[in-house]
């Protein structure tokens, strides 16, 4: 068993997955805190001065600030590929590394929970449940459209994005993706972002969320949009405008959306997009598979104890800080 500490801290919402990986980490590691609220953490202290390695859910705010004022912190590992409220410049100049989850079971299930939802709005699935449920008479001409012959529009290209390409690959469809750095794939071409939304049929979204990118589908490039496209996101709430979203989708531009994900999460039973009949609204948990849990959780234990015997985690954010981060682990 490995001396030294490892923080936890879960949100309501993750708290049973945190648990598991807690249990697990008790046989590696000679201490494990758990936390369940982010005021639970004082920066001055002793569990936060204390911690070798915090593992947290994506969206902490983990700022500079914090980051400083802990002299033992080694890493920062979230167990999704989510790490959007971890400040990753600060870590990597103060020789932390950013850890997260990138499972292939989890890309895997999140790709494949894309195409369900691209064919659940091209075959309106619940439109035609519906006229059975309600014993409705069948409508006089076919509501389903095929996605064959179709434009898809990726935004971001990496792990998902990727593997979304492969599984639509044998369809027959037509891929372009827009990338905010260099990628190569044959059957994939390359555009920028006022072309793919202003010529695809499906938009589909796998891009992290940053302050580069929130916001990155607004109110006026989502002009650009065709009437009668479909818009998924199964990627981050706050890469889109929301409030743009539903109005476009009020109005027609998006003949269908499907989302996984929020500005805000859970979703308010407030929220204008729970009235659109045209809305597949899933509580951002689409691609949340068994086996991709499974893998999360045993990944997450891994990145963190590799972390407690020196070594750098499997998957993580910052690779050029392994330089500084070997400097840090000698102080």
């Amino acid at each position: 068993m490995k001396s030294g500490h490892v923080l936890i801290l879960s949100e309501p919402s993750s708290v049973r997955l945190f648990r598991e990986i807690e249990e697990a980490l008790k046989q590696h590691v000679s201490r494990v805190t758990h936390l369940q609220h982010d005021d639970e953490i004082d920066p001055a202290g002793e569990l936060w001065r204390s911690a070798d390695v915090l593992l947290a859910y994506g969206g902490f705010s983990c700022t500079r600030e914090l980051m400083s004022a802990a002299p033992s912190l080694r890493a920062i590992v979230s167990p999704w590929t989510g790490t959007e409220g971890f400040d990753e410049a600060a870590a990597t100049e103060l020789g932390i590394v950013v850890a997260n989850g990138q499972a292939e079971e989890n890309t895997f299930s999140m790709a494949e929970a894309t195409v369900m939802l691209m064919l659940a709005c091209l075959y309106s699935l619940h439109e035609t449940e519906d006229v059975l449920r309600k014993n409705q008479a069948r409508p006089p001409y076919p509501m389903a459209r095929m996605l064959r012959g179709r434009r898809v529009g990726l935004v971001g290209f990496g792990g998902i994005g990727r593997q979304v390409a492969r599984l639509l690959g044998p369809w027959g469809v037509e891929m372009v993706a827009y990338n905010r750095s260099a990628f190569t794939d044959a059957n994939v071409r390359a555009v920028d972002l006022p072309t793919l939304l202003s010529t695809s049929d499906i938009i589909s979204l796998h891009i992290g969320l940053s302050p580069a990118t929130r916001h990155l589908l607004n109110a006026e490039n989502l002009q650009l949009v065709r009437p009668g496209t479909i818009l998924v996101n199964t990627a981050r709430g706050g890469v889109v405008d929301e409030a743009a979203v539903y109005e476009h989708a009020r109005d027609g531009r998006f003949a269908k959306i499907a989302l996984d994900v929020y500005e805000q999460e859970p979703l308010s039973e407030l929220s204008p997009l729970r009235s659109l009949p045209n809305a597949i609204l899933t509580p951002h948990m689409v691609g949340q598979t068994q086996e991709a849990r499974a893998a999360l959780i045993a990944l997450a234990i891994q990145n963190v104890t590799r972390v407690m015997e020196g070594e750098p985690p499997v998957c993580f954010r910052n690779p050029e800080v392994i330089a500084n981060w070997r400097v840090r682990r000698k102080i």
